[in-house]
């Protein structure tokens, strides 16, 4: 097993439950590791590294420092690359490398909960998070619609999928929201309320990758209607899951430890 000490660096820090969910993994796999939260804000993400402790080799990267971490120059994951963004990053024989597992986290969180395919898919935002979405449901014969105010992102989004057809469409009341069969909302908190007041015909699985507020609007209309949904605490757990193999290089359990992670940060918000 790698021998490592964590932690999770962005800005602002101080709600993050990753600390706890790490530590309870720990705990199970009797890994003795620590893991800690960290300030560090847009801009300053080189400037800490350099200053780092030697046994302090492994990091999850939040909101703002995913695409900084990208144009550090450290060698980087084709997939992390792609998405052009990353928020794993370990040290080997002295040299940082970068990863993303929100990806994987997108997909296993899915799939815990139904092994449907999906065709028409909406995404709610157009940032790092979108770009993880994007390529996690990627298939031929899969057109995404990505709800966003930012045509400026519309290049980086379409770079995210290798197969999907992907469309910019407005972050607006004219949604046509029966026409999907999965809606990904990663826009940033409360952005995303104005809309469910024109949400009708849908009968598609929310996956709402925000766990602050908690339940979001969006989350709480799915909720109230009696349709299917994914929360941003399976998001997190599941790509903290994936994070911990690669922090320790050990095979993990995901059905063992995911339920064991959710229920202590369910106690915590």
């Amino acid at each position: 097993m790698r021998t490592f000490n964590a932690a999770v660096l962005g800005s602002p820090i101080s709600h993050s439950l990753s600390p706890l969910i790490h530590s309870v993994a720990y705990e199970a796999l009797e890994i003795p590791a620590k893991y800690t939260a960290v300030e560090v804000k847009s801009g300053k993400l080189a400037e800490y590294l350099d200053s780092t402790p030697p046994e302090l080799n492994s990091f999850s990267l939040t909101m703002p420092l995913k695409e900084e971490l990208i144009n550090l120059g450290f060698p980087t994951s084709a997939l992390a690359q792609r998405i052009k963004s990353g928020n794993t990053l370990i040290k080997i024989d002295g040299n940082w490398k970068v990863e993303s597992t929100d990806v994987v986290g997108f997909q296993q969180s899915v799939s815990a909960k139904t092994n449907a395919s999906f065709e028409n898919i909406l995404i709610l935002g157009a940032g790092a998070t979108a770009r993880a979405a994007i390529a996690a449901f990627d298939n031929a014969g899969t057109q995404i619609d990505v709800a966003s105010r930012s045509e400026h992102r519309e290049s980086a989004l379409r770079n995210s999928a290798l197969l999907s057809r992907v469309v910019m469409i407005g972050f607006d009341d004219e949604i046509r929201w029966s026409k999907y069969d999965l809606v990904i909302n990663t826009s940033p908190a409360r952005a995303a309320d104005p809309l469910v007041a024109g949400i009708s015909g849908s009968s598609a699985l929310l996956f709402e990758s925000l766990y602050n507020p908690w339940p979001t609007a969006l989350m709480g209309f799915w909720r109230n209607v009696g349709l299917e949904s994914v929360d941003g605490l399976d998001l997190l757990v599941h790509q903290a899951i994936s994070q911990i193999a690669i922090f320790s290089g050990k095979s993990l359990n995901r059905a063992k430890l995911a339920p064991l992670m959710r229920e202590a940060a369910l106690k915590r918000i």
